[in-house]
């Protein structure tokens, strides 16, 4: 890209997901100074910025796909992840000390079990999104997709065999927990280069 061409829509939207991601790590430092929260709640802040500027490298280096995907398809799924995303940060915040305020087993279930729902959603618009998208655009998201998740599979399969041996010690609750996001992650990746095959 030269400097006279305007900068694309994967461009842009870099450019706002630097800003997030420098935002989350601002508000992380001056709540560590000011407001002395909690190192969950710090460690919140900092996973969020980490992941807004992980995906702002990602989408510098994409490929702009923006021309065959209906704006309204785009602009339903900004939108649908948008809000689900913004109620899991909310719910993050609070959700430790929900967690421990109640005794109950079947109402900790229910807060333990609240931020995966949140998740649930996320996952349906993405569904959708590829559901409704042209065959492809569907074909780089089902590629990407399978790639990563085969990825992610021979991963955890090696650190378990890692971990029979006794050579590393994973906490199951982290192990569990990281599943989701290095899928994320990884489909990220994996779709910078799939999408560069078919273009």
């Amino acid at each position: 890209m030269t400097p006279s061409e305007p900068l694309t829509n994967c461009r842009r939207k870099a450019l706002w997901s630097l800003a997030l991601g420098l935002a989350m790590f601002a508000l992380a430092g001056l709540a560590h100074l000011y407001w002395r929260p909690s190192d969950y709640v710090l460690g919140l802040f900092c996973g969020f910025g980490v992941g807004f500027l992980f995906a702002a490298l990602l989408l510098w280096f994409s490929v702009d796909m923006g021309d065959p995907v209906p704006k309204r398809l785009i602009g339903r799924y900004q939108r649908e992840v948008g809000v689900a995303m913004g109620a899991y940060v909310l719910v993050m915040l609070v959700w430790k000390q929900l967690l421990h305020a109640v005794d109950a087993t079947w109402l900790r279930v229910l807060i333990a079990l609240f931020p995966a729902l949140l998740v649930c959603f996320v996952l349906r618009a993405f569904v959708r999104y590829v559901r409704d998208s042209d065959e492809m655009q569907r074909r780089i998201e089902l590629e990407s997709g399978a790639i990563a998740g085969l990825l992610v599979s021979a991963l955890y399969l090696a650190l378990g065999f890692l971990q029979s041996a006794e050579l590393i010690d994973i906490p199951s609750k982290v192990a569990m927990i990281w599943v989701f996001p290095a899928l994320c992650m990884l489909y990220g990746i994996t779709k910078l280069f799939v999408s560069r095959h078919y273009v």
